[in-house]
């Protein structure tokens, strides 16, 4: 019998003809899987521990981790956050080490911006009144665009140490009114120094603003078309430039400080396209009306300006955004209360403010879309986020507790139901599935998430809130920047639908419902951890939808560390002129007249 031939031939890809392979001996399979394990667990074992899914999946070799201490004001309510540069970790527990304090980004620094006002000037009391309600105009605009407005006056350079040399000389009225706004300036040190006709009129983005936000003020600059309207410097730099100015040669003939100085002591930067001067020759030109309005009654015509100035904010705004609105209505067949308020917000945005000139645009901006060519912006309710620069977006981001009880019509959640015809994280799946696609996970939602809510192109792109509290009036004042019309936050009519009047009934009764869900689901998720039963279900429902509880911790929590820094400035502000508390003739004018 002939031996069989040992060739091998060459294996074909096709499964028919390819030799079977015979499968391996099972010690070498079991050898295989304890070598992995091995190798699985010593990753865990010596992985770096900044990695956050490492910190999440290490079971072995872990080490006992106090909770950073709390930082100060990072409460206000129920609302618990700690500042981090590891504020894009998926979960902020991570880091905290408490479910219910949410990790934000770092608080950006907001660069001091000076005006002055001379409050121990002889006024009419009306046209002190209507000076504030434009300083007023002026913090909120420039706080809205992330700095620190602060009104100086005439303490300030008294405090100067080079005020004492400036008394020694007798100037004109022109001159010394501009030194002592120098004076105050060099006293407080770097910054900003501007007239408080001067406001931000652009995107959050321009790239002025951007760099006048990261305080690089080394050198003293002006700015061409601008006059003595506006500044940046450092207190050492502005200090020299006074003492060169008291020692000028033609400080008795000098009207005003750049007179008096020489041509390289202030460098000049090209016209600024985001910020607008209303100065005197402005308004003659451009705003007539007003002009006449000023030289027949100043209280009267200063009034109209401040309305002029809120309108040309407002509609800078709505030019930035040219394709309107869009409030996001995920679950809109059983939610529809979620976004009552949103749609308020945004119907008062999209409208244009009343003018004394309707048809002006900003000073610098000649080439604007005025409010009286345009019709109202408009409004629509994706159920999905689009990421989109023409779109200014609107959320409300509901408790997982609250979302659950709407879908299923009721109150009494159970754990059966969760567990078994709901899926995880619905909300967050919902608006983000346009952009990120059905496959990715929660944890890598939330942290595209974060980025849309807390990152700078997202805080100038869109306005996110909870189902409860909603924003104050004032908060979004203070947030766009403009003073907004007072509104009410309604439901639609039933009986302005084009509906029978028993499907009419239908729909009230519907939106009566959820109103009384909403209701029932705001108290359970103000009641603390393990009082009742319904607080236990609560719990369940957190922990089942762990990226929607932190999306919503994480909104809840960054729109109250806004609005605790806001309140913590307007104390700083509160005795001075142009701040919310000050009235004429009351307590503001006594501080001021202190100063």
């Amino acid at each position: 019998m002939p031996e069989p031939s040992r060739s091998h031939r060459k294996p074909s890809f096709s499964s028919a003809k390819a030799y079977p392979r015979p499968a391996p001996p099972p010690q070498r399979t079991l050898f295989y899987t304890v070598l992995a394990a091995l190798l699985f667990v010593t990753v865990l074992f010596f992985a770096s521990p900044s990695v956050p899914i490492v910190q999440d999946l290490r079971l072995f070799h872990h080490t006992p981790t106090h909770k950073p201490p709390p930082q100060q004001n990072s409460t206000n309510g129920d609302a618990k956050w700690y500042s981090d540069w590891k504020w894009l970790y998926p979960f902020s527990a991570t880091v905290t080490r408490e479910e219910d304090r949410s990790l934000l980004p770092p608080l950006l620094p907001r660069p001091p911006i000076y005006t002055f006002y001379d409050s121990e000037a002889e006024k009419e009391e009306k046209t002190r009144a209507a000076e504030n309600k434009l300083l007023l105009l002026w913090r909120r605009a420039w706080w809205a665009q992330g700095f620190r407005p602060v009104i100086l006056g005439r303490s300030e350079a008294m405090n100067n140490p080079l005020y004492e040399d400036f008394q020694a000389h007798k100037l004109q009225p022109q001159l010394e009114a501009d030194l002592v706004r120098w004076l105050a300036w060099g006293h407080m040190g770097t910054g900003i120094l501007a007239n408080w006709l001067v406001l931000p009129m652009g995107s959050f983005a321009d790239p002025l603003l951007s760099k006048l936000r990261k305080s690089e003020n080394s050198k003293l600059s002006g700015y061409e078309a601008m006059g003595a309207a506006l500044y940046t410097g450092e207190k050492n730099a502005i200090n020299a430039a006074i003492s060169e100015a008291l020692k000028a040669q033609n400080l008795d003939s000098a009207k005003t400080i750049t007179d008096a100085l020489g041509k390289d002591t202030i460098a000049t930067e090209p016209k600024p396209e985001a910020i607008a001067f209303y100065d005197a020759n402005v308004i003659a030109e451009s705003y007539k009306p007003i002009s006449t309005e000023l030289g027949d009654d100043k209280a009267s015509g200063l009034r109209s300006l401040a309305q002029l100035i809120t309108s040309h904010l407002h509609l800078t705004f709505l030019n930035g955004f040219p394709d309107g609105f869009a409030v996001l209505a995920p679950f809109s067949d059983n939610a529809n209360v979620l976004t009552t308020h949103a749609l308020s917000i945004a119907d008062a945005l999209r409208d244009c403010p009343s003018s004394p000139v309707p048809s002006s645009c900003p000073p610098n901006r000649q080439t604007c879309t005025p409010c009286s060519a345009i019709r109202p912006s408009p409004k629509k309710t994706p159920e999905h986020y689009t990421n989109s620069s023409t779109v200014y977006t609107i959320g409300t981001i509901p408790h997982p507790f609250t979302l659950a009880s709407l879908v299923a019509n009721t109150k009494d959640i159970t754990t059966r139901y969760i567990r078994r015809d709901t899926d995880r994280d619905p909300w967050l799946f919902a608006i983000t599935q346009k952009t990120l696609g059905e496959k990715v996970a929660g944890y890598s939602r939330i942290v595209s998430f974060k980025e849309t809510v807390a990152g700078e192109w997202g805080l100038a792109h869109g306005l996110w809130m909870t189902e409860d509290p909603p924003p104050e009036h004032k908060d979004l004042e203070y947030h766009f920047g403009f003073e907004l019309a007072p509104f009410n936050v309604t439901t639609p009519d039933p009986e302005t639908l084009p509906l029978s009047k028993k499907e009419k009934k239908a729909v009230e009764r519907a939106m009566q419902n959820q109103k009384d869900l909403l209701a029932n689901a705001k108290n359970v998720i103000k009641e603390q951890r393990g009082k009742n039963e319904r607080t236990g279900v609560k719990e369940m429902v957190e922990a089942w939808n762990l990226a929607d509880t932190e999306a919503w911790r994480f909104v809840r929590a960054f729109q109250a560390r806004e609005r605790v820094q806001r309140l913590k400035w307007e104390e700083e502000e509160r005795a001075f002129a142009g701040a919310e508390e000050s009235k004429a003739g009351g307590w503001g004018k006594w501080f001021d007249r202190r100063r």
